[in-house]
Order: C-alpha cells, then sequence, then structure tokens
C-alpha cells in the first residue's frame, strides 16, 4: 500500500511539474530574438522604416494605430491591434555563448551561437493572439531588420534556433509570415 502511494505521488509531482511549465510556456510571450555579431544601431526611424514595409502602413504619424513608441526605457512598435516591445542587450543571450552551445549537435548552429555577442528581442505583448498569428507579426518586422550583422534568430518559447549566414533564418522567417 505504502509503495503504491509513492509511486502515485511521484505520478502526481510529474503532472505538477508538467502543468507548472506548461504555465510557464503559456504566460511567455511569442518572441523573436535576433543574434548578432556587432550591435544593431536601432533607431525611432529605423524601426518606423522597417514596421512600414512589414505591415504595408505609413508610419509617419497619419495612422494613429501604427507608430514607434521611443525613449531610453521602453521602445514599442504598434501595428494595427499587436503591440510589439524591443530589448536590446549589449551581452550574449542567454549568458557565454561557449557554455549555452555545449549542448548543440549541430556544429553550425553552434558556431553561429558563439559568434554573437549582442542581441534584440521582438516580443507580443498580446497574450489573446493564437501563436501562429502571433510569430507571422513578429516575423514581418523582423524580416526588414535582418542583415549581415545576424547570426541567427531565436524563438524562445519553442527553444527554436535557426542560422542566418546560410539565409536559413530569412526562409524561416517568409514561412512564418505564411
Amino acid at each position: 500500500m505504502t509503495l503504491s502511494y509513492v509511486s502515485c505521488m511521484g505520478f502526481l509531482d510529474v503532472l505538477r511539474r508538467l502543468s507548472r511549465k506548461k504555465q510557464a510556456d503559456d504566460d511567455m510571450p511569442c518572441s523573436i530574438v535576433m543574434l548578432l555579431r556587432s550591435p544593431f544601431a536601432m533607431s525611432k526611424e529605423i524601426l518606423e522604416t522597417a514596421a512600414s514595409k512589414a505591415y504595408r502602413t505609413p508610419y509617419d504619424g497619419t495612422q494613429e494605430m501604427y507608430f514607434v513608441g521611443w525613449n531610453p526605457r521602453l521602445k514599442v512598435i504598434k501595428a494595427g491591434a499587436s503591440l510589439i516591445s524591443l530589448l536590446e542587450a549589449e551581452e550574449p543571450y542567454l549568458g557565454d555563448p561557449a557554455e549555452v552551445a555545449e549542448g548543440f549537435k549541430n556544429k553550425q548552429l553552434e558556431g553561429a551561437w558563439i559568434e554573437h555577442r549582442t542581441w534584440v528581442s521582438f516580443d507580443l505583448m498580446n497574450r489573446d493572439v493564437p501563436k501562429r498569428q502571433a510569430y507571422a507579426v513578429l516575423a514581418a518586422l523582423v524580416a526588414e531588420l535582418l542583415d549581415a550583422r545576424c547570426a541567427g534568430i531565436y524563438l524562445p518559447k519553442e527553444n527554436q534556433f535557426t542560422i542566418q549566414n546560410d539565409g536559413a533564418a530569412a526562409d524561416h522567417l517568409r514561412r512564418l509570415i505564411k
């Protein structure tokens, strides 16, 4: 009887951990992180141009639901009903790149992760948007900003990393937009 109680308790603990993990994943916003080899001199003008192309709407102040909010502590992009928060850091994402990349089986992925020195994260703040739609909104913007500085893109909620140097990241973003 005691053994079955312990087994049942073990099973309940596993269920609780899985439930907490799912809840943590649900609480995490959909995000796309650009891992960069060198800092991106992000400015309000650059974001306005990229957002205008991504969402095919002028970001010139004529559309009240389409704007870039910019101050040193808070950077946001409003695209209709979508609100995207932007966070930049001049340090490697998730700590020491060599330590993080140790578990990578793919050497190209490992090399790209180790190459990055800084990052920019685009987080969709709307939590009630279906995942597919959320990533389409984010990917449209990130695709307009992708350039040679980018070692790859990372989707934290999905734990997916795609390198850029072979064009795979751009392809991945295009698939997310469709």
